[in-house]
């Protein structure tokens, strides 16, 4: 789920497929507890469209963005005089 939005209908959703186009979907269509982030199954049934968390996708889906921030953070940067001025 990338956003949740109020709107004058009540809550909407926008759902980011994996092609990368979205979809705003009413709220109360999803199961309890979603936030943004969250990965979700999509089931189209004989009654309609049903959505399913995917908290073990999450979880590894935020480890993996955690462990790449982390990495970028420990690039070191230019060298720095006692300033904090990059010397050239």
């Amino acid at each position: 789920m990338d956003a949740l939005e109020e709107t004058p209908h009540g809550p909407v959703a926008r759902l980011e497929r994996p092609d990368g186009a979205t979809v705003d979907v009413p709220a109360r269509h999803l199961p309890a507890g979603v936030r943004e982030g969250d990965l979700l199954a999509v089931q189209d049934g004989p009654d309609g469209v049903r959505f399913q968390a995917l908290p073990d996708e999450t979880r590894a889906r935020r480890t993996q963005a955690q462990a790449q921030l982390d990495a970028l953070n420990a690039r070191q940067g230019p060298p720095t005089n006692d300033q904090g001025e990059i010397d050239l």
